[in-house]
């Protein structure tokens, strides 16, 4: 999934728990449920791993999807009354927190950041190692109304 679903499922967690610890809980948990949808970067993912000359591709994929995540939140938590700033930030966090993490390991390949990753990608890839991914294309298409529909939530 993109950072920016990822973002918007934990601010429209946070904004219905209103509770900052449990809208960062959920928020981390949600990642890993909704990851498990198929959605199209597998190829991606490749890119970075195995193709080590395709790798300014991956990179400006994730640089771009994080300034448009972060933009896209910043749009709403300016447009909207939102009633606990607080739940709605670590609904956030705690929705875009393992891809951080992920990357993290992916720079350092620290040992302490292993275990995460492999439990990641075991969520990530659940039914695209048994079915198949999908289009990127049509994958983003569908995160875009996803989107749409996720923000008439705050």
């Amino acid at each position: 999934m993109t950072l920016t679903t990822h973002a918007t499922l934990g601010a429209v967690i946070g904004h219905a728990t209103g509770n900052p610890v449990l809208a960062f809980i959920f928020g981390f948990i949600s990642h890993f449920l909704i990851d498990m949808v198929p959605h199209g970067d597998t190829g991606l993912a490749d890119n970075y791993k195995i193709h080590k000359r395709r790798r300014k591709q991956a990179l400006a994929y994730v640089t771009l999807d994080a300034v448009f995540a972060l933009f896209f939140v910043l749009m709403l938590a300016n447009t909207r009354d939102i009633e606990s700033m607080r739940a709605y930030s670590w609904g956030i966090v705690g929705g875009v927190l393992p891809d951080l993490l992920v990357g993290i390991y992916e720079i350092t390949k620290t040992r302490l950041l292993r275990w995460f990753n492999t439990l990641h990608f075991a969520f990530h890839d659940y039914f695209v190692k048994r079915k198949g991914d999908v289009p990127l294309y049509y994958a983003i298409m569908a995160q875009v109304v996803l989107i749409a529909y996720l923000q008439t939530k705050l």
